[in-house]
């Protein structure tokens, strides 16, 4: 079992986000732990300045989220990412999306951007548990 502990950001009153810390290819990231989404997902500004060689591929499948559907998904597979003791060599299939409207509301509120969503498909494949009283995210490997 896997423990990594959590923070959790007030964006307005009783409006919250989860935040991890990790790593993509030695470059850390924060990163939303968000259940609500269905694939985890990563942002495309950060992957060209990073990864400006990495190899991104057309999602043609449904693309919806809140407040927006038909927005164009990149998918890519990361190398090296990390969620504290956690390692995996490569995060497949992981969407590839511009966060520059979520960003520049996070800037509004006065809060630092973020680069990755971790959502629901790694929860279910890992049997995730988020404990709030002890502020940790608990899950296998």
């Amino acid at each position: 079992m896997y423990k990594t502990p959590i923070k959790i950001l007030q964006l307005e009153k009783g409006d919250y986000h989860t935040l991890l810390s990790g790593s993509v290819g030695g470059h850390r990231v924060r990163i939303v732990l968000d259940t609500g989404a269905s694939h985890s997902c990563i942002d495309k500004l950060f992957v060209n300045q990073i990864f400006p060689e990495m190899n991104l591929e057309r999602n043609e499948g449904v693309n919806a989220g809140i407040a927006s559907t038909g927005f164009e998904v990149l998918v890519a597979d990361l190398p090296d990412v990390r969620i504290g003791r956690f390692h995996l060599k490569t995060f497949p299939n992981t969407a590839v999306i511009d966060f520059s409207h979520i960003n520049g509301a996070y800037r509004m509120l006065h809060r630092k951007p973020f680069q990755m969503i971790l959502g629901n498909d790694f929860c279910v494949n890992h049997k995730a548990v988020i404990d709030y009283d002890r502020e940790l995210f608990l899950f296998q490997k």
